[in-house]
């Protein structure tokens, strides 16, 4: 008869005691199962009584020379089977994650990196590790950042400074980028070269959404001019400010980046007081940096440290 547990922290069912119960039940026999397990037979009947007194009900009986099991023991019979079946699939899913060129990167950004920085390393990583899976997903930086920090996004490419005091976040500066006027073809010669915040004062402005963090930048670089913007348009995709101030709607200013391509309708014209937002890289502290994390860091590292010397030795006076 099963024994109530003694006093004392309750004791959890092991693998040890399952495959005791599995192999005795199936083959009738606590000695074959014992052979099976190359234990003893005393062994594996021991593992049959501190299962039956975990789980408080009797599984085994001996029937004439063969150990057989109960309706209780019946019952567990299908679902220790599935458990050990679950189990073997444990080996297989993992394995795939120990090979050199396999895993899964979650990479969180802005729409300006992910269309103007971030194809180039993100290709090559792919190229170096063809059966790295990378996923991208875009946002502004307080939802990158949030996605960081709930372990949704392995490492995020954001516009930021300096982050909140979050010990569990680690921030590492990657590139400063100037921000840029653009305006219409039509504006060339109306307007001075390099422009103050004074100078858009009378013209249409069409400028980030106010979510985004570059926003904040462009923002701050009015009012230290005396400026208070006042936006006839806002919008979060920097590819349609670019239509729109192509079409003559207005003007507006946008990271250097962007400008790489941009048609003829557009002129591109730097700042009097220049400004820059600054790109880094956030991961959490703990975060384990596996083969395809450490390979898309790399990368992105050096396609900043590309960018920035492009910038170092551009002509400041170059119009687009």
């Amino acid at each position: 008869m099963a024994t109530r547990p003694r006093s004392g922290a309750k004791a959890a069912v092991t693998l040890r005691q399952l495959r005791a119960f599995l192999l005795t039940a199936e083959n009738g026999s606590a000695s074959m199962a014992a052979r099976t397990l190359g234990v003893t037979q005393p062994a594996v009947s021991q593992q049959l009584q501190e299962l039956e007194t975990v789980l408080r009900v009797r599984l085994i009986e001996r029937v004439g020379i063969r150990m057989l099991p109960t309706p209780a023991g019946r019952a567990m019979i299908e679902p220790v089977r599935r458990a050990f079946a679950a189990l073997d699939q444990i080996e297989p899913a993992v394995a795939a994650f120990r090979e050199a060129d396999t895993g899964l990167v979650r990479l969180g950004t802005g729409a300006t990196a992910c269309i103007h920085f971030l194809p180039e390393p993100l290709a090559r990583a792919q190229t170096s590790m063809p059966n790295l899976q990378l996923v991208v997903v875009t946002g502004n930086t307080s939802d990158i950042v949030s996605g960081v920090e709930e372990g949704a996004i392995d490492v995020g490419l954001v516009t930021a400074h300096e982050l909140k005091s979050n010990p569990a976040i680690h921030l590492e500066h990657v590139f400063d980028e100037e921000l840029v006027a653009i305006l219409p073809k039509r504006l060339e010669l109306q307007l001075p070269d390099p422009l103050r915040p004074q100078d858009f004062s009378h013209l249409p402005l069409i400028l980030f959404d106010p979510a985004g963090r570059t926003r904040d930048i462009v923002n701050g670089w009015f009012r230290a001019g005396g400026v208070s913007p006042i936006p006839t348009m806002e919008l979060g995709s920097i590819e349609a400010i670019k239509v729109l101030v192509g079409a003559g709607l207005g003007v507006s200013l946008i990271p250097d980046l962007a400008t790489r391509s941009m048609p003829d309708t557009i002129v591109r014209r730097r700042l009097a007081q220049p400004v820059r937002r600054r790109l880094s890289l956030i991961l959490r502290t703990d975060k384990v940096l596996d083969s395809g994390l450490r390979a898309l860091l790399s990368e992105i590292r050096a396609s900043a440290e590309s960018q920035q010397q492009r910038l170092a030795c551009s002509c400041p006076n170059k119009k687009r």
